[in-house]
């Protein structure tokens, strides 16, 4: 899977990230990712609330803290904006579905086919867009202070669990992260939750390699159907992209 010059995010990681264009275009083969801050000033804060939904006001007023609540106002606010701008719509004007599984995805009544997908963890978030393409992404705050072996011989494939393990200790919690993002990000992309198994099947874990899909069971599809991807969006942060096929271009916007 390539990427879009300049910086390859498999490589450069953080280093990719560049300003978005005043007005972005998406085009077909393409994977958009965008990486947004949560600590949003007032006045704009006010701004994404009035873009917002009925449900969706209700959603955040359940939220008991301040922060957590307007880091959902950004979210679906900033979430509502990048779409507009992509498909030239009022970002209030946009309706949402949801699959059985809660995935959201634009009402096919209201606008083109833009998939998307988006995490987020400790003040930052990832969106990921393409137009009819699968993808997921997964963002996380690197940590270590947990049992990271406890619980990869708990959700992990065996194979992972044993690669994890034989890693030097020094390394083991980033490795743990590469494995739970990339895990996290293809799930994701399937959009069925955690019907679908994490034992079900592998993903490189190893600081220093790609990014891969290397073995699938159950049923999933073979790993060549699909492409992962290593992101760096900020010191401590580690995430991970998984698109259905090959051959895509992946843009990294830091806005």
């Amino acid at each position: 899977m390539k990427s879009a010059l300049p910086g390859n995010p498999q490589a450069d990681g953080a280093n990719a990230w560049r300003s978005p264009p005043d007005t972005p275009l998406l085009h077909a083969g393409q994977v958009h990712v965008w990486r947004i801050s949560l600590d949003t000033p007032p006045a704009f804060l006010k701004s994404l609330w009035q873009t917002l939904s009925a449900d969706e006001k209700e959603r955040a007023g359940r939220y008991r803290f301040a922060r957590d609540r307007q880091a959902f106002i950004t979210r679906r606010g900033r979430l509502r904006f990048i779409l507009g701008s992509y498909l030239g719509l009022d970002p209030a004007s946009l309706r949402f579905s949801y699959n059985p599984y809660g995935k959201p995805a634009l009402h096919p009544e209201v606008a083109e086919p833009i998939y998307f997908n988006l995490s987020h963890s400790q003040g930052l978030a990832l969106f990921a867009f393409a137009r009819q393409i699968d993808i997921g992404v997964d963002l996380e705050h690197l940590r270590v202070d947990f049992d990271h072996l406890e619980l990869a011989k708990r959700f992990f494939s065996a194979g992972e669990w044993a690669e994890l393990n034989a890693l030097p200790m020094v390394i083991r919690p980033q490795a743990f992260f590469l494995c739970w993002t990339r895990k996290e990000a293809f799930i994701k992309a399937h959009g069925e939750g955690l019907s679908l198994a994490l034992d079900g099947f592998d993903v490189s874990l190893t600081p220093g390699e790609p990014a891969r899909l290397e073995a699938t069971r159950a049923g999933l599809e073979a790993p060549d159907q699909w492409s992962m991807y290593n992101l760096e969006p900020a010191p401590d942060y580690l995430a991970a992209l998984a698109v259905r096929g090959q051959g895509c271009e992946v843009h990294c916007w830091a806005d």
